[in-house]
């Protein structure tokens, strides 16, 4: 990769915009400018020589970019996206791919006629743990899988203790919030895990004291194409933080702890096998190997791992969830 030769342009500079451009700075990428509303406080990372521009149309003709990277609200994700893919601009989109599936069939078009490459940031599936879970879905060594539990839970308030949370993305339905968009990932690793779903159910809506007119709390029902039944319980409350998955089948039981950084594997026959990562382990290692990964196929012309149709399968998946919220049915995928 010549880095320096690679012009990236960063949309939007809230937490997750600051760390993409800190982490291409690390990845040693010098040509670097952002796009901001300045509606966001938070302060950009020094670097020499860095343009920041508060007008989109005049950023994105100010020189041919390489890399556009979207990290501003879910809602304005395919609008800004259209623009770069028209420029022929590589684009990495920060999960969710929106809060709706319009327009994205004419992302994809344009993808196709330009040849560019478009990856959803479901960076879940460069973790360690969740990789080891797969290998071992694939090898077959927990034989038919009978059930699994999907786990997630944060406390939105401490997601940026010094920001007001009830004006963040994530807790404002106009722009794409809500847990279920919010914490797509879960539904997206599963989806790389188990395949495509036959039905979705919700129950649950805005119930704590969270008072955001977004869904809160979340208890979904999903049916696999193979029939494996899914249960996945989501929520802004928790404090601490949760985030688990378990896997029962013919041969024994599987769980994934994502904070205590271990998989363990306990078979009908009493043998046990604990995979552990690193104890100094920080989720930026996922950002990293996700770009990297990212700006190698870009370099190479292969294949994305999380690609446009994967997000956007992910997307309706998420929207039946909700549909299935307001209308208390479970709808078909």
């Amino acid at each position: 990769m010549v880095k320096n030769l690679f012009n990236s342009l960063v949309v939007g500079l809230g937490s997750i915009g600051n760390r993409h451009t800190k982490n291409l700075m690390s990845l040693g990428f010098k040509n670097i400018s952002i796009f901001r509303t300045f509606k966001n406080k938070t302060k950009y990372p020094k670097i020499n020589n860095i343009e920041i521009f508060s007008n989109f149309d005049k950023a994105i003709n100010k020189k041919k970019y390489d890399l556009m990277i979207l990290a501003n609200p879910t809602s304005e994700h395919i609008k800004y996206a259209i623009k770069g893919a028209k420029k022929k601009i590589n684009i990495y989109i920060e999960k969710p791919l929106s809060n709706t599936l319009k327009n994205t069939q004419i992302l994809q078009r344009i993808e196709k006629k330009n040849k560019i490459k478009i990856l959803i940031g479901c960076q879940l599936r460069y973790h360690a743990g969740l990789i080891y879970v797969k290998k071992v879905i694939e090898k077959k060594k927990l034989g038919k899988i009978y059930s699994v539990f999907c786990d997630v839970g944060e406390h939105l308030p401490l997601w940026h203790p010094k920001e007001n949370f009830k004006k963040s993305y994530a807790a404002k339905k106009k722009l794409g919030g809500g847990v279920i968009l919010t914490l797509i990932h879960e539904i997206d690793y599963l989806y790389w895990l188990f395949g495509k779903f036959k039905s979705v159910y919700a129950a649950g809506g805005s119930l704590t004291k969270l008072n955001i007119n977004v869904e809160d709390t979340v208890l979904g029902n999903i049916t696999t194409k193979e029939n494996i039944p899914i249960l996945l319980r989501m929520d802004y409350w928790r404090n601490p933080p949760s985030r688990q998955l378990n896997i029962v089948g013919e041969k024994g039981q599987l769980n994934w702890d994502y904070y205590s950084k271990k998989v363990t594997i306990i078979y009908n026959n009493g043998k046990k096998i604990v995979k552990k990562m690193p104890k100094n382990w920080n989720r930026n290692v996922m950002f990293i190997d996700i770009m990297r990964d990212f700006l190698s196929n870009i370099q190479k012309n292969k294949k994305v791992k999380i690609p446009l149709k994967d997000g956007i399968y992910t997307l309706k998946v998420a929207l039946a969830l909700k549909k299935s919220l307001t209308k208390s049915k479970k709808i078909l995928i």
